[in-house]
């Protein structure tokens, strides 16, 4: 079981609308990035109401993140701290939901900011909407925007050209291009989306994509999602994460479960899997036949595109076995921090 500790400045709050709002942030080791988060939820518009709690998800063993909690007795919401074991976002997420107590609950990652508005544009887009979850832009912040390049600077925004209330599609037709739906920037409808005593399945907790997997199952029963254009968040990307051998790793482990995800969720998983399996191998013969990369602008971009582009093929061809993502950046991290 979680431990559970509410630091609010005043006692817990009932909840006073069907627009309750309970924001769960998962964290692991990023003390100071967490408290800029907490920072920008504090200077939030419209932050002053009885309908707002913060759950913050310690998912570390060291309780890294409680310091910054409680540095900040007195918020204008109810903030509480709970703790999840073992590492793995999954579990983290799971432990955020089941402590969480309003009828919608939001997701931010414990690197991100939020814009001013981004409370009154999200509620006047759950007034409004029907949609079960709803996600909002994301706009990346690089530790070193000196070594950023277009190609890299592509892969960490969500930017899409739909209006508020336009509808969003995990996966199939119709699907928007440009980004993957994640759990950064969003909200769910509790009792449509989250009911299940485990939502996010810990199997994909060490390699991402637990969102993904939730979504398709979502989509696959009937679930809808919406775009919320104005509900703006901001990601900060550390100098590790714009470098080739991590893009292509991550691109690896999205593409393993992007396959893991549609295979899970379908009624027919061998049909699906024998599908996703041919795709990938003619992906992969135009690969070599007709190298999309030479359209790309600069041999930079095109050297990183083709990479990418073969890690996410070998990705799709081993799904069965999905790559521990998470522990392999701390890895990566620390062997940059040496260097």
């Amino acid at each position: 079981m979680p431990d559970i500790l509410g630091l609010s400045a005043s006692p817990p709050r009932a909840t006073t609308t069907e627009l309750a709002l309970s924001i769960v942030v998962c964290t692991y080791e990023r003390p100071a990035l967490l408290g800029g988060l907490l920072d920008s939820l504090t200077t939030m518009n419209g932050v002053e109401r009885s309908d707002l709690e913060v759950i913050v998800v310690d998912n570390s063993d060291t309780r890294s993140a409680e310091p910054v909690i409680a540095a900040r007795p007195r918020v204008p919401f109810e903030l509480i701290y709970v703790t999840a074991h073992p590492p793995n976002i999954s579990v983290a997420r799971n432990a955020g939901v089941r402590a969480a107590r309003h009828p919608f609950v939001a997701f931010l990652d414990d690197d991100q900011r939020v814009d001013a508005s981004w409370l009154e544009a999200l509620t006047r887009a759950l007034e409004f909407s029907d949609y079960d979850a709803l996600f909002g832009p994301i706009e990346p912040r690089f530790q070193d925007g000196a070594r950023v390049s277009p190609f890299v600077e592509t892969m960490f925004r969500r930017r899409w050209h739909g209006a508020t209330g336009d509808e969003l599609v995990a996966f199939g037709r119709g699907r928007q291009q440009g980004f993957p739906l994640a759990t950064a920037n969003s909200v769910f409808k509790r009792a449509t989306t989250l009911a299940a005593d485990e939502p996010f399945d810990p199997a994909f907790g060490l390699c991402g994509g637990e969102d993904f997997k939730l979504f398709c199952s979502l989509q696959r029963n009937g679930r809808r999602f919406g775009w919320v254009a104005d509900a703006l968040a901001e990601d900060f990307v550390p100098a590790h994460r714009c470098e080739l051998d991590y893009l292509a790793r991550r691109h690896l482990a999205g593409a393993q479960a992007y396959v893991a995800a549609l295979v899970r969720t379908s009624t027919r998983p061998g049909l699906t899997e024998a599908g996703l399996l041919a795709r990938t191998l003619v992906q992969a013969a135009l690969l070599i036949v007709t190298r999309p990369w030479r359209a790309q602008p600069t041999a930079e971009w095109r050297r990183w595109d083709r990479a990418i582009r073969w890690h996410a093929v070998k990705g799709k061809l081993t799904s069965r076995k999905l790559v521990p993502l998470y522990r392999d950046e701390a890895a990566m991290k620390a062997a940059s921090d040496v260097g």
